[in-house]
This record gives structure tokens, C-alpha cells and sequence, in this order.
């Protein structure tokens, strides 16, 4: 995560983040700064506004401070000492650090390239016949590093594996929302034990806002207010003004969607191609989402590529290593067309290079 804030983005060419750019922001013209109690109105209203949007009663949605503290307080209030957590790997480091952090024992489940990087759910099985407590499942969906979708058919199957052990299944949706709804697959839909996160960080730009949200499936939906008090152990309530300026990007989201297909229709084909076409570059193109995760073949040590490329080729990915999966990188598509084709061709020649210093 510090590589990620502080040296993730030196180069002109950046394609290592994952999410859009910060959006132009008229929508938020007229909003005054309001610092009343976030409870009197801010609160409920962004909650409201999420069930309706959702489909779900208010008392299944709590907004949190951004996706990041959604993860936090599920980790909390569930992966505790005593509870065996399957945490997916290759994954976004939180996913397997929160459940040690409270003292969960953490047991790898394994996505294959092979399999499309999608999770099995009868591994799970295999993975809890020895233990005893609860047995959690952890994981992202679209995935992080690859960008891949799991349908609903097996997010369900994954929850109904680890119910069967009295668990749940925290599934963290950051980059759902760059999915058309017809093709959404949410947790707490498809499985009663099922969390779904959520953000307005990574499809809209709006990190900066720090809001996320937490949707609880029916089975779950009797923890909201243990999850209140989590959130109240440790922040209290997210700011007022972010809070009112959630609820109007919610009321926005057309809008705040245009940069995204402009994207998928001038830069994502030159990534695409890129993915399948290089030479020596093994890649899972995912059919939604701005990043993927291609083995670099002949590469063992991602973390050190992505410092030349940084210093000598001016362009930035991010290593596998930061994923657990030394050899690949993440590569993304939102910027520019142009940026991203110059940024491509760039990758290309410095992992060619690359390959010839080090032979």
C-alpha cells in the first residue's frame, strides 16, 4: 500500500492505476459546505439512496469511509481469533492481512490462470476439512490483479461452502460498478451470508470523497448494528460534506459513467491487443474493468522490471510481487488513447530490453 500512494505514479506514462481519474465536477456546483451532524440528514439520506438503488431495505446498508474501512470493520467484527479465513491469492494485500491483523488463521485460496483465474469452489472444501470454528471467505469480484468477473453460480457456490462452516462471504465490488447492472453480480444477492463492498473510488474517480458502503445479505442483516458500533470504535461517522456530496453523485451516475465508455471505446481495444498480441506476454483479458494481469514469460523478478521501466522507459505497472504473484504485472487502460499507446510501447521496449540485460 505505501508503493501504491507514494511510488506507484513517477512516470508521465502511468498505467498502474486501476481506477478512473478524477471526474470534472459541475455536478457538484450549488452544494454549500454543510457541517451539521452527518446523522441528522447527510447519513440517512446516502443510505436511502444506496437501498433504493440497490434493492434492498435501509437496515442492510451501512456507509462506511470508503471501501478500505468497509474491509476493516467486516474484518472486526468477524475474522477473530479461532475463525479460519480463505483469503484469495493472487490478491490485493488486505485481503490476507485484516484477517491476521484480528487473528484469524488465514489459508490461501488459490486462483489459477489456467482456470480463467476464477476461484473453484469445491477447493474450499479441501481447504477447511481440517480445523475447527467459523470459516470465512474473502475475496474481490471483479478480481484484484486480474480483473476478472465470477458469475453468480459460483460466488453462491463459495458462500454456500463456507456456510456450512457458520461463515460468510466478504466480497469486496470496487470495480463492480464499471459493469453494465444486467451483468452485476453482488454477494449479498446471490448468497444470505454474502457482503457485498462498495466505493465510488474506482468507476468514478471520487476517492478523494472516502465513501463506500457495505450491502448485508438477509442472513447477515442482524450484524448492522455490530457493524455500527465497529464503525463508531473507530471513526465515528464518515464526514458530512462527503456524505452530501456521495448522495448527489449517486443521483449522477450517467454522468459520472461517460469517461468510462469513452475509455472502452478509444484506449481498452489498444490494451486489448496489446494483451494478446505481444509477444512473450501471457494474459486473462477481462471482458469489463480497466486492468488485467499478464505473466511476463522470462521474468522473475517483477519488482525490480517496474523499477527500470520507472527510471529508464518512464512508465509505470505494477509488480506482481505487491499481489503475491512474482512474473506478472498489472497493467491498466484508463488514461488517454494516446498516452496509453505511447505508455504501451514504452512497456514493450523496456521489458525487451529488460530481457536482454539479464539474460
Amino acid at each position: 500500500m505505501f508503493w501504491a500512494h507514494h511510488e506507484g505514479f513517477k512516470s508521465p506514462w502511468c498505467l498502474s492505476q486501476s481506477g478512473m481519474p478524477v471526474p470534472e465536477t459541475s455536478f457538484l456546483d450549488g452544494l454549500s459546505l454543510d457541517v451539521s451532524h452527518p446523522c441528522v440528514e447527510a447519513l440517512p439520506s446516502l443510505e436511502a439512496r444506496l437501498a433504493e438503488l440497490f434493492g434492498v431495505p435501509v437496515e442492510r446498508v451501512r456507509v462506511t469511509v470508503g471501501a478500505s474501512a468497509a474491509m476493516q470493520l467486516a474484518s472486526m467484527l468477524w475474522f477473530r481469533t479461532g475463525s479460519r479465513v480463505l483469503a484469495e491469492t493472487p490478491a490485493y494485500e488486505p485481503i490476507h492481512q485484516l484477517p491476521q491483523l484480528y487473528g484469524a488463521q488465514v489459508r490461501p485460496l488459490q486462483r489459477h490462470a489456467a482456470n480463467g483465474w476464477l476461484i473453484d469452489p469445491s477447493e474450499i472444501r479441501g481447504r477447511l476439512a481440517t480445523g475447527t470454528g467459523p470459516a470465512h471467505a474473502f475475496i474481490t469480484n471483479c478480481h484484484n490483479p486480474t480483473g476478472v468477473l465470477m458469475e453468480a453460480n459460483r460466488v453462491a457456490a463459495i458462500g454456500e461452502e463456507v456456510a456450512q462452516h457458520g461463515g460468510v462471504l466478504i466480497s469486496c465490488e470496487a470495480y463492480m460498478e464499471f459493469l453494465p447492472n444486467e451483468r452485476r453480480v453482488h454477494a449479498f444477492a446471490v448468497a444470505p451470508n454474502g457482503v457485498s463492498i462498495g466505493t465510488l473510488t474506482k468507476a468514478y474517480g471520487l476517492g478523494a470523497l472516502r465513501i463506500g458502503w457495505m450491502i448485508l445479505g438477509e442472513q447477515v442483516a442482524e450484524e448492522h448494528m455490530s457493524l455500527t458500533d465497529m464503525s463508531y470504535l473507530s471513526y465515528l461517522d464518515p464526514p458530512t460534506p462527503s456524505l452530501v456530496a456521495g448522495r448527489r453523485a449517486l443521483d449522477h451516475l450517467v454522468e459520472l459513467s461517460q469517461p468510462i465508455r469513452r475509455i472502452e471505446a478509444e484506449s481498452r481495444p489498444h490494451w486489448t491487443r496489446w494483451l494478446q498480441e505481444t509477444p512473450g506476454i501471457q494474459a486473462v483479458v477481462p471482458e469489463f474493468g480497466l486492468h488485467a494481469f499478464p505473466r511476463i514469460d522470462g521474468v522473475d523478478d517483477t519488482a525490480a522490471l517496474v523499477e527500470y521501466l520507472q527510471a529508464e522507459h518512464q512508465v509505470d505497472v505494477v509488480p506482481g510481487e505487491y499481489f503475491g504473484a512474482p512474473g506478472h504485472l498489472r497493467v491498466s487502460c484508463g488514461v488517454p488513447e494516446e498516452t496509453l499507446k505511447q505508455g504501451l510501447e514504452r512497456l514493450t521496449g523496456g521489458i525487451e530490453v529488460w530481457r536482454t540485460i539479464n539474460r
